[in-house]
């Protein structure tokens, strides 16, 4: 701290020795400098600014641009329909007669628009809203936001409905009303409904940013009372459509203020709370605002740079001023002579160092010159080597500059007739200005080596005793499998007997026998089932370990849907609410998984009471977990470790007290796969099992 002020009073002493005009010309010569760099910096600024207003506007144009083409192709087409006679004459024969040839042409005439403008659907309604015909059923036209907005607005001409999750599958879409109306009628006398998923084309357009850019994000906004409905998935958080809504309370907010009417460049936060640079504009004709918005972070990083170099040159123009003094020469001077002084100083106390650790070390170590004469020898080489060195160890060449790189190995005696086996290490010193020194590290692994012979006799008794006992394990689980396999076998062909007997007498003899004789038949017929099903699921579980995995795409929506239409098959009268998401692919072994799947399934099902409506939802919970939830009565913890062991049984529900291997089997399956299986469950509010597959490269 001393020594700092010092030197900030010998520059200020020294700069007050300067004359006056001399004082004056370096003031205003740092003025200007600085002044310059202040408004080239101010200007670079601005342009930057411009440029990034400009590129906003222009992606959000873009966009805005693609919409509108893309309305006026629809609207077109559209209106070519209530303008032919032949198809208002057509729409009005199947409404009159809506008989199977009528709609048949109905269809004819409306299935090559289907398929050249990408509709999701497209259906023909009456003038009381009712469903004449629907092309692909995969949306319900007359649906209750349809009914509303058609009733709101009694229309004459073609319209688009509000984006909203259309039924009876959720998937966001909208919808293009065609109303059809005879000259000179007031009313349509039926209408024609376009319907089209988002994202078949308008998420992936909004999705796509045009630039590089990683925090470039299109927002579709809607207006709804006093909150902003974000209608798109978000690429910079895991939202789906419809998830976000901000108030249009939040003043700082580029949504709110896009909501509010505002359009052009905002700057302001988003919905994460980070400032971005924004352009709002209204689609025309549609009732949604497009929002293209960049971070400030990434939008002028191109700003850091300059900044960077102007901080620099200010430096450095500094320093140059500064350097002008003579003052700085003698200073330099008098610094080279202290910093050569300071390494004399550290070169001594680092010899007297090493000398000192060299003799405490006790590695034999000795120092050669070019002469191969011993220059250095420590004391723990002196007592065991003596005064010369080793044979047998490699020498470098002098001539050709080789020094040995690998160790070497080397077995002397020492004065009392031991041998001793060493390791020696060559190094080469090489010092500015001096002959070329090598030195020797050795190593004393005399009793390293003993201890590493007895080491390997230990271990290849102890491979030789795991081996053995590793192939009496073997033997022992083969044995135990194929007796499983064998009592598994012998099994199923009793039990497939009496199950055909059993329904063979119940059919015969269903006039001659009792309510309660034909009872216990059923209770064989179900006794037996449930043996034959326990003897399979024995099968399968002691065939999981030994079996090759398939690698191949599995996709669990579509096993779901056929499996719970065989469930719902074999019990139609109960009710069912069961929800599928598209897309839960996995690789792995498809008939394996599709096995696993189904235990968890038909135990959903089968502890849901037959009172309640079984919900079932099959979905993605981040990227590699996929999940089976149901309502039903719930598993308590206990039962949970109970029921991922074979052989385990339940005091609750439907299968109360019988024996399964179903959690056992599933959970080995998901294993094998290198995934885990979880189980979440609350009493009386039902019970979620995830397959976890995010461990798997």
């Amino acid at each position: 701290m001393v020594r700092s002020n010092a030197k900030r009073h010998s520059i200020l002493a020294h700069l007050r020795e300067l004359r006056p005009i001399e004082r004056f010309w370096f003031v205003i010569f740092f003025l200007i400098l600085l002044g310059s760099l202040v408004i080239g910096a101010y200007y670079q600024w601005q342009n930057i600014l411009h440029d990034k207003k400009l590129y906003i506007e222009l992606i959000g144009k873009s966009k805005i641009s693609q919409i509108e083409l893309w309305y006026t192709a629809h609207i077109t087409k559209a209106e070519e329909l209530p303008n032919s006679l032949a198809f208002l004459n057509l729409v009005s024969e199947a409404i009159t007669d809506p008989s199977k040839e009528n709609l048949e042409r109905l269809d004819e005439y409306l299935r090559p628009s289907l398929s050249s403008y990408n509709y999701a659907d497209t259906a023909v309604l009456t003038s009381n809203l009712d469903v004449l015909y629907t092309l692909t059923g995969l949306s319900t036209s007359n649906n209750s936001e349809v009914v509303r907005e058609i009733s709101e607005k009694r229309p004459k001409t073609t319209f688009f409905t509000r984006m909203y999750l259309t039924p009876p599958y959720a998937k966001v879409g909208f919808h293009l009303v065609i109303p059809l109306i005879w000259e000179g009628e007031e009313e349509p006398f039926s209408y024609i409904v376009h319907t089209f998923f988002a994202e078949d084309y308008f998420f992936p357009l909004l999705a796509t940013w045009p630039g590089t850019e990683e925090t470039g994000e299109i927002l579709l906004l809607e207006r709804n009372s006093n909150m902003i409905q974000v209608i798109n998935p978000l690429k910079l958080v895991p939202f789906t459509a419809f998830s976000l809504q901000i108030s249009i309370a939040a003043e700082n907010s580029v949504e709110a203020q896009a909501g509010l009417g505002k359009t052009g460049v905002i700057m302001g936060k988003d919905y994460r709370g980070k400032r971005v640079l924004a352009y709002a504009e209204q689609v025309p004709n549609l009732n949604w605002i497009i929002l293209s918005k960049l971070d400030y972070g990434e939008a002028f990083a191109s700003l850091i740079p300059t900044i960077v170099v102007f901080i620099i040159f200010i430096f450095v123009a500094i320093i140059a001023l500064l350097a002008g003094s003579y003052v700085i020469l003698s200073t330099r001077a008098l610094a080279t002579f202290q910093s050569k002084f300071e390494l004399l100083k550290r070169t001594e106390r680092n010899e007297a160092l090493l000398s000192a650790i060299l003799e405490r070390l006790d590695s034999p170590v000795v120092v050669i010159d070019e002469n191969l004469e011993i220059q250095l020898a420590n004391r723990s080489f002196k007592e065991r080597l003596g005064n010369s060195l080793p044979k047998g160890l490699r020498l470098p060449q002098i001539d050709s500059g080789i020094v040995p790189s690998e160790v070497q190995t080397i077995e002397i005696v020492d004065p009392l007739g031991k041998t001793l086996r060493f390791y020696a290490t060559a190094i080469q010193i090489v010092l500015p200005d001096q002959p070329a020194l090598f030195a020797y590290v050795m190593r004393d692994v005399t009793e390293l080596e003993s201890m590493l012979e007895q080491v390997k006799t230990l271990n290849l008794e102890l491979a030789q005793k795991v081996e053995e006992q590793t192939k009496r394990i073997s033997d022992t689980s083969e044995e135990l499998r194929t007796i499983a396999s064998a009592i598994s076998f012998n099994l199923i062909a009793p039990l497939r007997t009496i199950e055909s007997l059993s329904k063979s007498l119940e059919t015969m003899a269903q006039d001659k026998l009792d309510s309660e004789t034909l009872d216990y038949i059923t209770n064989i017929r179900k006794a037996t089932e449930s043996m034959a099903r326990l003897t399979n699921d024995l099968s399968i579980l002691l065939s999981i370990d030994t079996m090759q995995l398939a690698d191949e795409e599995f996709d669990f929506s579509i096993a779901s849907q056929e499996i719970t239409s065989e469930i719902i098959k074999r019990n139609p009268q109960r009710r069912y609410q069961i929800t599928i998401m598209p897309g839960l692919k996995v690789r792995g072994d498809g008939n394996l998984l599709k096995i696993a799947l189904r235990n968890v399934l038909e135990n959903a099902i089968q502890n849901c009471p037959e009172s309640l409506t079984a919900t079932i939802e099959i979905g993605k919970c981040g990227e590699s977990c996929i999940f089976v939830q149901d309502n039903g009565i719930g598993i308590s913890p206990e039962e949970i470790d109970s029921l991922l062991r074979p052989f385990s049984n339940t005091k609750n529900g439907q299968s109360a007290g019988q024996l399964n291997v179903g959690f056992a089997i599933t959970k080995k399956i998901i294993e094998r796969h290198g995934g885990k299986l979880e189980i979440v469950s609350e009493f009386d509010k039902g019970t979620t099992v995830r397959f976890d597959f995010s461990s798997v490269s």
